[in-house]
């Protein structure tokens, strides 16, 4: 059975003065319906360029090139009408930053009101109920009362539960979530997970989760996928990540982690920073950060995604010494 969303070859570059910048750079990836795809890296890395790539929402300085498929549709040059009538039906995105997608001068129940009716042929009280429930199920309170409200009059955390209640309400066939616990207290973080758990399970629904947190990949998780400057360098399912990483980017990453370590001790950090993609290192990206840097690193680009184990890892480095590191990173990481 085909993969609800599948990407391959996926190339995102966006023209600026200085040169085009190449945001995402050969990324291919599938997530089957039911499941969740988690993708994580460092800011930057390209991970929201590629989930704005799939909904088409990107500026006309970017272009797309390969494919992304929902379904056996395939979005790249699809025409504008078709791709809207698509999102927030069937493919819906939670954004990492609510006040720029919520319109500040229209009320939060009309623009819930209007994501229903766009779609569905509703009346205008039933479409109304609907936007009350979704503001109850994300934990906001009197939201009878709160449908009058503007944007500007709630707080961030409450208008971030506002975009997600929007993403959720036609129950879509794919979700991506960017970030969507980001400015959220525990307890409601807890909730927004235990929602997009509800919609993959009601209507078999895909989630892509882009997300910084490690612990919400372990909780959320089948696979993951990890970026680093336009590039997925490790994809493997959850347990075999936290168990056996096979990347250097990943051990740095899963060595990071805060409250893995005693008391007082410093925080691992990986050293440098990530390359401009404006003019990336012409070999592994990586290497200029890599404790495990040889020559061919720096003049080869890292091989094309190869299996090993059951995880598709892109390094120069033999499987005895990934073995070896990567169970060492597993290791440190154990509470």
């Amino acid at each position: 059975m085909a993969p609800l969303l599948s990407v391959s070859g996926l190339h995102t570059t966006f023209r600026t003065d200085d040169g085009p910048v190449g945001a995402v750079d050969g990324v291919s990836l599938s997530v089957d319906a039911g499941k969740v795809l988690g993708v994580v890296g460092e800011s930057g890395c390209g991970k929201s360029a590629t989930s704005l790539s799939i909904m088409g929402l990107l500026p006309r300085t970017a272009t797309v090139e390969g494919s992304i498929r929902l379904g056996d549709r395939e979005l790249v040059g699809m025409p504008d009408d078709q791709l809207r009538a698509l999102r927030g039906a069937e493919m819906a995105m939670i954004f990492q930053d609510p006040m720029t997608s919520l319109d500040p001068v229209i009320r939060v129940g009309a623009q819930l009101e209007e994501a229903v009716r766009i779609h569905r042929d509703v009346p205008k009280q039933e479409a109304r109920e609907m936007a009350m429930k979704g503001l109850a199920s994300v934990g906001i309170p009197s939201p009878e009362e709160r449908l009058r409200s503007y944007p500007f009059e709630m707080s961030g955390g409450m208008r971030q539960r506002v975009m997600i209640a929007m993403a959720l309400i036609n129950r879509p066939r794919l979700l991506i979530a960017d970030e969507p616990t980001t400015a959220l207290d525990v307890t409601t973080q807890a909730q927004i997970l235990d929602l997009i758990r509800d919609l993959r399970t009601e209507v078999d629904a895909a989630v892509l989760l882009i997300t910084h947190d490690l612990g919400v990949v372990a909780e959320m998780c089948d696979e993951v996928a990890v970026m680093y400057a336009g590039r997925i360098v490790e994809r493997a399912s959850v347990d075999d990540l936290f168990a056996r990483p096979q990347h250097p980017y990943t051990w740095g990453l899963l060595t990071s982690l805060p409250g893995r370590h005693r008391a007082g001790e410093r925080l691992h950090q990986i050293p440098g920073t990530p390359p401009s993609l404006l003019n990336p290192p012409p070999g592994c990206r990586f290497a200029p950060r890599c404790d495990f840097v040889m020559d061919s690193c720096r003049a080869d680009p890292a091989p094309a995604l190869s299996t090993h184990d059951g995880t598709a890892v892109a390094c120069h480095l033999d499987a005895a010494t990934r073995a070896r590191e990567g169970a060492r990173a597993a290791r440190d990481d154990a509470p």
